[in-house]
C-alpha cells in the first residue's frame, strides 16, 4: 500500500489529477464549478474510450502487462463517476439557471453510462485472457465477423465521445441508426454461430466466449445510444429519453433511414 501511495501508476494519478479541478470553494460559483465538473468529465470520456479500444486490442495479442493496465484504468473510471456524481449532486442544492440545470442532469446522466462502457471494457478484457489461457481460436467466418463488429463499435464510440466532447448535435444523431445496426448485427452473427455449432465449425467452448463478446459490444452501443441521447434531449430543453427512441425508430425519417443504410453497406457481414 505503501508502495502505491509513494508511486502511483499513470492512470491513478491521471485520474487524481483530474479529480483535482473538483474544489470545493468552487461550488459557491456554479458557473465555474460546473465547468471543472465538465473538464473532469470529459477527461473520463477519453479514459472509457481507451479502455474499449484497449481491451479489443487483448483481443488481437493478449499480454498480461497491458491487461494489468486496463485493469488500473477501469479502476480509475470508478474513482472519477464517484467523485463527480458526489459533486454534481452537491451543485444541484446551488441556484441554478434553466441552462445550468440541464448540463448537470447531462453530466449526471452520462458519467453513469461512461463508467458501464468502462467495466464492458474491464468483460472484454477477461475475455480476451480467457482466449489467451484456453488457446481457444475462432473460426475464419467468426472471427471476420467479430472484426466487422468490433469496427462498428469503435465508430459508434468515435462518434459519441467526440459528439459530447465538442456538444456536437448533429453528430450526436449519427449515433442511434448505428446502434440499431450494432443490435442487428449481433443477433445475425448468434445466428450464424449456432450454424457452425451445428456444422461442427465451432464448439461450446467458442460459443460462450463469442456471445459474451457480442453482448459487451451491445451493451456498449446502448451506453453510447443513450448518451447521444441525452446530448441531443438536453438541447431541446427534454429528457423523455423513451418518448425520443420510440419517435426516431417507429417515424423512420429519411435522414435515420439513409444513414442506417450506409451503415449497413458499410458494415456488412458478407
Amino acid at each position: 500500500r505503501l508502495v502505491t501511495v509513494l508511486f502511483p501508476d499513470k492512470a491513478a494519478s491521471g485520474a487524481l489529477a483530474d479529480i483535482d479541478r473538483l474544489e470545493e470553494r468552487f461550488l459557491t460559483h456554479p458557473a465555474l464549478a460546473i465547468e471543472q465538473s465538465r473538464l473532469t468529465i470529459d477527461s473520463m470520456a477519453r479514459k472509457a474510450q481507451n479502455n474499449i479500444l484497449s481491451a479489443f486490442s487483448l483481443l488481437e495479442k493478449f499480454d498480461d502487462d497491458r491487461f494489468a493496465a486496463l485493469q488500473g484504468d477501469e479502476e480509475a473510471i470508478d474513482h472519477y463517476e464517484d467523485k463527480l456524481g458526489t459533486y454534481l449532486i452537491k451543485i444541484t442544492s446551488k441556484e441554478l439557471t434553466p441552462r445550468q440545470t440541464a448540463d448537470v442532469s447531462k453530466y449526471l446522466h452520462t458519467i453513469s453510462d461512461l463508467e458501464r462502457i468502462s467495466d464492458h471494457s474491464l468483460n472484454i478484457g477477461e475475455t480476451a485472457q480467457e482466449l489467451y489461457t484456453k488457446q481457444i481460436v475462432f473460426s475464419p467466418a467468426g472471427s471476420r465477423e467479430l472484426h466487422v463488429m468490433l469496427s462498428a463499435v469503435t465508430r459508434i464510440l468515435e462518434l459519441t465521445i467526440s459528439a459530447f466532447l465538442n456538444n456536437d448535435v448533429d453528430a450526436a444523431y449519427r449515433v442511434e441508426p448505428l446502434e440499431e445496426l450494432i443490435d442487428n448485427l449481433c443477433d445475425e452473427m448468434k445466428l450464424h454461430h449456432i450454424d457452425r455449432l451445428q456444422t461442427g465449425e465451432c464448439t461450446l467452448n467458442h460459443g460462450f466466449a463469442f456471445n459474451d463478446l457480442l453482448t459487451n459490444c451491445e451493451r456498449v452501443s446502448d451506453h453510447c445510444s443513450n448518451i447521444a441521447v441525452s446530448l441531443i434531449e438536453t438541447s431541446a430543453g427534454s429528457f423523455d429519453t423513451h418518448e425520443y427512441l420510440s419517435e426516431v425508430k417507429e417515424g423512420g425519417s429519411k435522414d435515420y433511414t439513409d444513414l442506417y443504410h450506409a451503415y449497413t453497406k458499410k458494415y456488412a457481414l458478407q
